[in-house]
């Protein structure tokens, strides 16, 4: 009888083991490919969320303004401006309603130092009530509109007064505890008010006025602190200049202007060069060029179509084209 010896297996051949690895491999591979597919698809969607949120953050800032180019409250005649704008920092109508709106043609005016591209338009109405309630009638004579409380409202601050008969423009001088609003004499740096006692308001007010904050704004392209192009604004309602960086990443803005023909309606769109009467454009069409700041998204460098040109996007940022058309409301028929 033959006694058969059992010998248990121990350990894997050479052979097992390079099919193990090079199974672990392959799978490995896979989880690495497919972890790398959802970071690039994961980097893509975060950059088009932030370009298009600039481009409709930006266009929401200039299509506000520009709707409302020229608003004056319920005043129908022309503004009566009580500001001393002789000195040279004030002389280019910053203040007066009287063109409310107006544009450069990728140029820049005298008080825009550091524009980096395409154009720049200037905005001016009145924004919003000042918050402030007029306790009693205002003499046409006045210096001060007394209120109904503090009126919140910083010195300095353009302020415009209207109702039907009439609106006048003035800066206030009052500090913000003050329960009025006073036309004084003129503050350094600042366009000042003209002499009340021969400048009269256009007519008595009563308490039922609009009291309202003037915005005067230019909007334009320039570098933010990291040096890259965003959409900035320089604000003059306080009568000095305010320059911020509103949205990053807006690296260029092309302005075309409705002017209206005799039946009121736009008969075509002109650059900012070929306006001839700013008083003749009734809508605004606007189109902005949003860069992504993050790199290598796209598979390839885009190439963007505009204002009529071919734009290579470097470093395979992603970018995006917005344009909007934007009716001017108190000039429309």
């Amino acid at each position: 009888m033959t006694r058969t010896s059992m010998h248990r297996q121990k350990g894997l051949s050479l052979v097992e083991l390079l099919i193990a690895m090079t199974l672990s491999l392959l799978l490995m591979g896979g989880v690495l490919q497919i972890f790398l597919a959802s970071k690039q698809t994961y980097s893509a969607n975060t950059a088009l969320s932030r370009v298009q949120e600039s481009g409709r953050f930006a266009m929401e800032f200039l299509t506000s303004d520009i709707r409302n180019a020229g608003y004056k409250g319920e005043c129908i005649t022309p503004l009566n401006n009580l500001l001393n704008e002789s000195s040279a920092s004030y002389s280019d109508d910053l203040f007066d309603l009287s063109q409310a709106l107006s544009g450069r043609a990728n140029a820049s005016p005298s008080w825009v130092a550091n524009r980096s591209a395409g154009d720049v338009i200037h905005v001016k109405y009145a924004a919003s009530l000042a918050g402030v309630t007029a306790s009693g009638n205002t003499p046409a004579t006045a210096n001060t509109i007394s209120l109904t409380a503090a009126s919140g409202v910083a010195q300095g601050t353009i302020i415009i007064a209207s109702d039907p008969l009439g609106c006048d423009l003035f800066q206030n001088r009052s500090n913000a505890n003050a329960q009025n609003l006073t036309r004084g004499s003129t503050g350094s740096g600042s366009p000042g008010n003209k002499n009340p006692a021969s400048n009269p308001f256009s007519h008595a007010y009563d308490a039922a006025m609009d009291i309202l904050k003037l915005q005067s704004a230019t909007y334009y392209i320039g570098n933010d602190v990291n040096s890259r192009p965003a959409l900035r604004r320089i604000s003059f309602s306080t009568g000095v200049a305010v320059d911020e960086v509103l949205i990053e990443g807006v690296e260029n803005m092309q302005i075309l202007y409705g002017i209206a023909g005799a039946n009121k309606q736009v008969s075509n769109y002109v650059s900012a060069a070929s306006v001839a009467d700013w008083d003749d454009v009734v809508s605004v069409r606007v189109y902005l060029l949003v860069v992504g700041a993050e790199t290598n998204v796209t598979p390839e460098n885009q190439v963007i179509d505009f204002n009529g040109a071919a734009v290579t996007i470097g470093n395979r940022r992603l970018a995006q084209v917005f344009s909007s058309t934007i009716g001017i409301r108190n000039r429309l028929p």
